[in-house]
C-alpha cells in the first residue's frame, strides 16, 4: 500500500511538472531523507531520448530505491571510511572541482583580447631596469625613482635610443638601442604586451613592472598581423672571424644553389644537399610554421615578401650567413571561434593563467567579505632572521598567536596557522630581507585560503556540482559493495551470489 501510494504520488509530480518548486522528501533510507529532486535528475539522465532501454518512473524507482538501499549497506559497513574510498573520492573531487575554480568571464575576455591583438604586429622600443627577485619596497622604490628620471630625460627631447644605450639594463640594448622589432601576442610576457597594445603609436608610457623590473616603452608602429607562414630554406653559414676567402667561398656556393634553382633544380634536393642548417636540410629545408617575431627580421621579412606558393627568393643576407627561401603556404589570421582552441591553449601555458587566477581570487575576497589584520604579522615580522635562508626557523616559541589575522566569510584564521606555514615553506632563496619572503608567503597563504574556502562550498553554491558529487560517491560504494558481496563471491559462492 505504501509503494502504491508512493508511485502515485511521484507520477502526479512528474505530470505536472512541480519540480522547479522547493523538492519534497521521496522517501527515507535509514537516517538519509532523499528528495524528488534527485531521483528525478536520476531518472531524467538515464532515460533521456538516446536510451536504449527507457523505462517509465514506475519501472525505475524500484531500481533506485535498490540502488539507494545497497549504498546505504556499503555505509553501514564502513565503506566510505576505508582509506582508499576516501582518497578516490577526493580525486575525483579534485578534478570535478577545477572547473568551478576559473573565473570564465575572465577567461573569456582574456581570449578576445588575444584574438583582437593577434590582428596587429607591432614595433615598439623600451628601457628596463631590473629588480632583484624578492625585491623589498626599497628596491621598487629605487627602480621606480630611477625610470622616472630616465623617462623624464626622453619627454626633454633626449634620444630614446641614446638614452636606452646610457641607463637599460636588458643586455641587448648596445646592439639594438632597446629596439624590440616587429611581434606580437603572446611573444612577450602579459604585463608588458598588456602596456604595448595599449599604447598609442609614437607615444611614450608610464612606467610599469614586470618580473624582469620596472620598464618604459614607446611605440614606434602598429601594422595589420602578417599571419603565419610556412617556407623551406637553404642556408650558407658565415661565422663571424672567417676570412674574405671564405666570405667568397660561401657567396659563391649560394649563388651555385641559386642558378641551380634558376634551370629548374629541385629545391628540397639542393638543401638536403648545400644546406648548412642540417635540422631542416633532411626534410628538403622545410622549418616550422612560424609568425611575427619568430625569427630574425632580415629572414622573416624576406618570407612574408614572397607571394605565390612555390616562389623563392634570390640569395639575401643575415648576420648568421646566406639564405634562400621558398614559400610553402601562408595562413592568414582566423575567426575567433576558428583560434579559440589555440588561444585558450597558449594562455593556459602563459604567464595569463597567473593573472586570470589573481582576479579570480580578487572577486572571491569581494565575495566573502574579505578582511586582514596585517598588523598580527608584527610577531612572525620581528623573528624574521637569517634562519629563514637556512631552513631552520620554528614557529614554536612566537608569542601572541592567538590574534585573528584574516577573516573568510564566516571563517577565522589566526596567526599562529599562518606561522606554522611559514615554518613548512620558511626556504626563501634570494630574497635579501627575510621580510619579503613573509609577506610572499602571506600572499600566497591568503590566496590558498580563499581558493579552499570557495571549494569547501562549491555544493552549496552549484546543485550540479552537489549531484555529480553524490553520483561519485554513491557510485563508488556501489561497485566496492558489489565487488565485496557480488563478484567475488562468485568465485567461490553460486549459493550465496544467488541470495544476495
Amino acid at each position: 500500500m505504501k509503494k502504491s501510494l508512493l508511485l502515485i504520488v511521484l507520477a502526479a509530480i512528474l505530470a505536472t511538472g512541480l519540480l522547479g518548486q522547493k523538492s519534497p522528501v521521496l522517501m527515507t533510507i535509514g537516517n538519509e531523507q532523499v528528495s524528488l529532486e534527485e531521483f528525478e535528475r536520476i531518472y531524467r539522465k538515464n532515460n533521456n531520448e538516446a536510451s536504449l532501454n527507457r523505462q517509465n518512473p514506475e519501472e525505475y524507482l524500484e531500481l533506485f530505491v535498490n540502488f539507494k538501499v545497497k549504498v546505504k549497506e556499503a555505509e553501514a559497513l564502513g565503506m566510505d571510511t576505508t582509506t582508499k574510498f576516501i582518497n578516490e573520492l577526493e580525486g575525483y573531487r579534485k578534478q570535478l572541482a577545477k572547473p568551478y575554480l576559473v573565473d570564465e568571464e575572465a577567461k573569456e575576455a582574456m581570449m578576445k583580447e588575444a584574438y583582437e591583438w593577434s590582428k596587429y604586429d607591432i614595433l615598439a622600443s623600451h628601457i628596463l631596469i631590473r629588480l632583484p627577485a624578492n625585491p623589498s619596497p626599497e628596491d621598487t622604490l629605487a627602480a621606480y625613482d630611477k625610470i622616472m628620471e630616465i623617462r623624464s630625460r626622453i619627454q626633454r627631447g633626449e634620444a630614446f635610443d641614446v638614452v636606452a644605450r646610457a641607463t637599460s639594463e636588458d643586455a641587448s640594448v648596445h646592439q639594438n638601442g632597446g629596439n624590440l622589432n616587429y611581434f606580437t601576442v603572446f611573444s612577450m610576457v602579459y604585463p608588458f604586451e598588456k602596456v604595448a597594445f595599449n599604447t598609442k603609436v609614437g607615444l611614450l608610457s608610464m612606467p610599469f613592472q614586470t618580473s624582469y623590473g620596472y620598464h618604459i616603452l614607446k611605440l614606434v608602429d602598429k601594422r595589420p598581423a602578417r599571419g603565419s607562414i610556412k617556407v623551406a630554406h637553404i642556408f650558407i653559414r658565415t661565422p663571424s672571424g672567417i676570412s674574405e676567402d671564405q666570405k667568397k667561398e660561401a657567396y659563391g656556393k649560394v649563388q651555385m644553389v641559386y642558378d641551380s634553382l634558376q634551370i629548374g633544380a629541385d629545391f628540397g634536393a639542393l638543401a638536403m644537399h648545400h644546406s648548412d642548417d642540417r635540422s631542416s636540410a633532411i626534410s628538403g629545408g622545410e622549418i616550422p610554421w612560424f609568425g611575427t617575431g619568430r625569427m630574425i627580421p632580415d629572414f622573416e621579412d624576406a618570407c612574408f615578401d614572397l607571394e605565390k606558393k612555390g616562389d623563392y627568393s634570390k640569395p639575401f643576407k643575415s648576420f648568421y650567413g646566406w639564405h634562400i627561401v621558398k614559400l610553402i603556404d601562408k595562413k592568414e589570421i582566423g575567426s575567433y571561434e576558428e583560434m579559440k582552441p589555440e588561444l585558450q591553449q597558449k594562455i593556459d601555458r602563459s604567464d595569463r593563467s597567473t593573472a586570470r587566477s589573481a582576479n579570480f581570487i580578487s572577486k572571491l575576497k569581494t565575495e566573502y567579505h574579505f578582511s586582514e589584520n596585517r598588523e598580527a604579522l608584527q610577531a612572525i615580522y620581528q623573528a624574521a632572521d637569517s634562519t629563514l635562508r637556512l631552513g631552520t626557523w620554528k614557529a614554536g616559541s612566537l608569542k601572541n598567536l592567538n590574534s585573528i589575522l584574516m577573516k573568510i566569510g564566516e571563517q577565522e584564521v589566526l596567526t599562529g596557522r599562518f606561522a606554522s606555514y611559514v615554518e613548512e615553506k620558511q626556504y626563501h632563496g634570494k630574497a635579501r630581507d627575510p621580510r619579503v619572503w613573509v609577506d610572499q608567503l602571506y600572499n600566497s597563504f591568503s590566496d590558498e585560503l580563499v581558493i579552499a574556502y570557495e571549494e569547501e562550498r562549491l555544493s552549496e553554491k552549484y546543485p550540479e556540482f552537489k549531484y555529480i558529487y553524490q553520483e561519485y560517491h554513491d557510485g563508488i560504494l556501489l561497485f566496492d559493495i558489489m565487488d565485496q558481496k557480488v563478484w567475488s563471491m562468485a568465485i567461490t559462492d553460486t549459493a550465496g551470489l544467488e541470495t544476495f
